[in-house]
């Protein structure tokens, strides 16, 4: 049987075992460490606090000590200049403040995100060279906390991490010495869909990683000595089946951060295609019908003196370059059906712009009904043309109705209408003559 004492010490030590694990997990992934020049040459220079693999952090705070004979921090104020970033999400400072002359306090708690996860920075503080050359100072690190989201406000609230500090030392480095500086890599995917990129850094391949559609994810920090250094990416498009690579060559003269972009392809480079507008010119509200090759595509309500966009139409490459673009409307203002005709070669990206004509009804001339027959009309080939068509329901050839209207000229009709009456007046006098020359030629013919 098994006492009250024995269950007390075996729960005792799974909570021990259980906080051990925990434990464990954090220090074998968190690193918080010091990144500043090892030479400083210039009056000022900056120090970032870097953080490494840390997950769900809330809150945190930490002391920087150094030799204020040397260096010393400055604007401490400028709390906004000091945020970090890990993640991707801002990492705001709370304060900053001397404890001590060379000791200064940094308080920090991301902001929107509430916590964040992953590698980057928890603040950039300035400072400015007091000492001479060849002096050095160490900036140690000391008093760290990092707070856990799911243990802000529990008795045990930190992340256990490991504390590293650095050194700086003033004036240039040794002859034959070359400076190195850490330069972090982002690539950020511009692309419509995942990518697995490759990142090359002067011809050696650092390895690849997958990046989401419109995000941007960290490589790497890599030391890197002053000069030009060339970085590239590689990667695959499903979308075309191809291997793309774009590179870049900075100059690396201190700490920097790069970001590579990705560019986006779509699946057809070569897109041969129609963007259609339509404008309407005259005064009324109408609906426009739209057909390409004869085939109807769309219709839309366009207002008086405005543009609609009727979207992008993409043609085969074997097909002919000389495509029909035609447009149909009822004018509410003459009470007639209308379409016009443009005709456009497409061999690439094209905007086409239809134009739909302004008519009134003094364009129209009425016909009576017992015109003896139609007047012909005449036109010749164009690129555009515009004519009024019979409303039906098919597609049948138009014919002309008894009291069927025209766009014409007026004064043609009445001019045309004069000449006839003329001629219907002269050609019984003509009849008359020759009647009575033929008769007077009868009577001659008898006397002889």
């Amino acid at each position: 049987m098994i006492t009250t004492h024995a269950k007390n010490q075996r729960q005792k030590l799974a909570a021990i075992l259980i906080l051990l694990a925990v434990s464990v997990t954090y220090a074998a992934a968190t690193t918080v460490g010091i990144d500043a020049p090892d030479y400083i040459t210039g009056s000022k220079f900056d120090v970032t606090i870097e953080i490494d693999d840390v997950e769900d952090l809330a809150s945190g705070r930490l002391d920087i000590s150094f030799n204020s004979s040397v260096v010393n921090a400055t604007d401490l104020d400028e709390i906004d200049d000091m945020a970090g970033e890990v993640g991707g999400d801002e990492v705001p400072a709370d304060m900053c403040y001397f404890t001590d002359a060379g000791l200064i306090t940094l308080l920090f708690k991301p902001g929107v995100s509430g916590a964040v996860s992953g590698s980057g920075s928890l603040a950039t503080i300035k400072f400015e060279v007091v000492g001479e050359d060849g002096d050095t100072s160490f900036l140690n690190l000391s008093d760290g906390i990092l707070v856990d989201k799911e243990q802000e406000h529990r008795e045990s609230n930190t992340i256990p991490a490991e504390w590293v500090g650095g050194m700086v030392t003033l004036g240039s480095p040794p002859a034959g010495t070359t400076e190195t500086h850490t330069v972090t890599v982002y690539v950020k995917n511009v692309d419509d869909d995942k990518l697995d990129v490759h990142l090359l850094v002067d011809g050696n391949d650092e390895g690849f990683k997958s990046v989401s559609s419109g995000k941007t994810k960290e490589y790497d920090d890599y030391s890197m000595e002053e000069g030009a250094h060339t970085f590239t990416i590689r990667w695959f498009d499903t979308d075309t089946d191809k291997w793309y690579e774009k590179a870049e060559e900075h100059t690396i003269t201190g700490v920097t951060t790069i970001v590579l972009l990705t560019d986006d392809y779509s699946e057809d480079e070569d897109t041969i295609s129609a963007h259609v507008y339509v404008n309407n010119l005259d005064d009324d509200d109408l609906n426009v019908y739209l057909y390409i090759d004869g085939n109807y595509k769309k219709y839309m309500s366009v207002a008086s003196d405005s543009s609609e966009d009727y979207g992008e139409y993409e043609f085969e490459e074997d097909k002919e370059e000389l495509h029909t673009f035609k447009i149909e409307w009822f004018d509410p203002g003459t009470g007639e059906d209308y379409e016009k005709i443009t005709r456009s070669y497409i061999t690439g990206e094209e905007a086409v712009t239809l134009y739909v004509d302004k008519h009134t009804e003094e364009d129209i001339v009425v016909l009576p009904d017992d015109a003896p027959t139609p007047i012909q009309t005449t036109s010749t080939l164009s690129t555009t043309s515009t004519r009024r068509v019979k409303e039906s329901s098919g597609a049948a050839p138009m014919s002309t109705p008894e009291g069927a209207t025209f766009h014409t000229n007026p004064e043609l009709s009445e001019d045309s209408t004069e000449d006839t009456h003329l001629e219907n007046g002269i050609t019984p006098l003509y009849t008359l003559v020759g009647f009575i020359a033929a008769v007077f030629a009868l009577f001659q013919i008898k006397r002889i």
